[in-house]
């Protein structure tokens, strides 16, 4: 196991990033409204972690035959999981994939990245590693293969390698390509979006589905060039985390992206052609792969289906990420969920994205945590109690809003912790955690009040009643949110 097998090459990812265009801005399709989307982001779920070792790409999962789930979590192994459900996967793991024979294009490890059902077979698009030297000014290069298991990812026969870059491997450098995902884009062809090390961009390759390892890449408008070391056209920078969002027939993507100030979606009706979603999913301070940082790590996004675990989602989907807190190295990687909504509205909503600001308590009932984000560490032991409102995840035009930020302290017996404006946390006495997300300044059509309240422990929290649910003493409304 190596601490951060991948990280410094997803630093140079976001520095280039930082200079270069997003997704090429078009409609998705010609019935589709992007304007008139509205999503909201439900309470986060810790499911698993913390881990030193895994949660190292997108997290996939397939649907038993027995109802159950299988939950797939790699790190140069691939390892299965198995629970009741999407939600059920903090249990014991198994190894599945391997690394290959030195010298091949495997040596480094094996990361089980998407998976499709085939008949009675089990798909499965695999991200490789050679030159496994991951420190300072290292190198290693990039490579995907195709995988089939016949008894739902226990095992797994690897039919060969299917997509390769164009560059050579250099000293102090990474190459290849590779962190794809792979989709079913309905239409007979398997769909893959990958990252190209030589510039960062993100790529498209697609294959039949009657024939798997007949990969070609998406060039200059045509699927002519082979999939092993051939061209292949820059579609933006919109990740590697692909999915089908079914009722729209649209292939949709998600990537961490700090300069957005959030998880930004984007959407295609021609599976090259990208839309940006015009607000965060979630919100962000940054996306700092050298741990420990000032701030959390959300990473290796992935859209699954609550339903069947696949990545052909409904209107209802899963938001995953790995999740590193604040001020932690990779020694506590998290895998976290959310439950997302979108509908399409019959013309543009004044707001278009909320995410859940939910209270939590300890058992004791003497500590509270305010939050948009995930519980972690000392704070895995909160339960929810209510979703107090929806946040805005950016700044409304033309309304005036409050950014708040996660504060927290420690009284002599308990946790206090608080939402503050931006840039007040340490004015108030308190540490800064994370950004938390948008409030009205004043009340607005279809809000709610967010006030905050003192309980008779001295611990602050949020509440949507003037009351304060009878849990302590009000103290002054912080703002306006959406209604949940």
């Amino acid at each position: 196991m190596r601490e951060n097998r991948r990280g410094q090459a997803n630093l140079f990812f976001l520095t280039a990033l930082a200079t270069m265009a997003a997704a090429i801005p078009s409609a998705a399709g010609a019935d589709w409204c992007m304007e008139c989307v509205s999503v909201r982001v439900g309470p986060p779920q810790v499911i698993r972690g913390p881990f030193p070792d895994e949660l190292d790409a997108p997290f996939t999962a397939i649907k038993l035959g027995d109802g159950t789930f299988r939950g797939f979590s790699a790190n140069g192994y691939t390892f299965a999981i198995d629970g009741a459900s999407l939600s059920d996967m903090g249990g014991p793991r198994r190894s599945v994939l391997v690394e290959g024979e030195p010298g091949s294009l495997a040596e480094c490890g094996r990361w089980l990245t998407s998976t499709i059902r085939s008949g009675a077979s089990l798909l499965g698009m695999v991200h490789q590693e050679r030159i496994c030297d991951y420190g300072p000014d290292g190198q290693t290069d990039k490579s995907m293969a195709i995988a089939v298991s016949e008894d739902d990812g226990l095992h797994w026969t690897d039919l060969g390698t299917v997509i390769t870059g164009r560059d050579a491997p250099q000293k102090g450098r990474i190459s290849g390509e590779g962190d794809c995902t792979m989709i079913d884009g309905r239409d007979g062809y398997l769909y893959a979006y990958c990252l190209r090390n030589s510039d960062w961009q993100t790529i498209a390759a697609r294959a039949p589905l009657a024939a798997p390892l007949d990969w070609h890449k998406y060039y200059d408008g045509t699927w002519d060039e082979p999939g092993l070391g051939g061209n292949a056209s820059a579609i933006g920078f919109i990740g590697t985390a692909a999915a089908y969002l079914r009722e729209q027939r649209l292939v949709t993507t998600v990537t961490p992206d700090p300069w957005f100030e959030g998880v930004r979606l984007s959407a295609s009706a021609d599976k090259v052609t990208f839309e940006d979603f015009p607000a965060p999913l979630l919100v962000i301070d940054g996306s700092d792969w050298e741990r420990p940082a000032e701030t959390e790590l959300v990473a290796y996004t992935a859209l699954l289906d609550p339903d069947d675990g696949g990545n052909a989602i409904g209107e209802e989907f899963v938001l995953s990420y790995l999740y590193v807190p604040p001020g932690k190295g990779f020694e506590e990687r998290y895998l976290v969920h959310h439950d997302v909504s979108l509908t399409v509205e019959s013309s543009p909503p004044p707001v278009q994205a909320g995410i859940a600001l939910t209270r939590w308590s300890d058992a004791a009932r003497t500590s509270y945590v305010s939050s948009t984000g995930p519980l972690t560490g000392d704070r895995l032991g909160y339960r929810p109690e209510k979703t107090v409102a929806y946040m805005l995840t950016h700044a409304p035009e033309g309304v005036a809003s409050i950014k708040f930020a996660e504060c927290s302290r420690h009284l002599s017996a308990h946790l206090d912790q608080l939402l503050a404006d931006e840039g007040r946390c340490e004015a108030e006495g308190y540490a800064r955690e994370r950004a938390a997300g948008y409030l009205y300044a004043l009340e607005q059509p279809g809000s709610v009040p967010v006030y905050q309240c003192r309980s008779a422990s001295g611990a602050h929290f949020v509440s949507g009643g003037a009351d304060c649910e009878g849990l302590g003493e009000r103290e002054f409304v912080l703002g306006y949110g959406l209604a949940p």
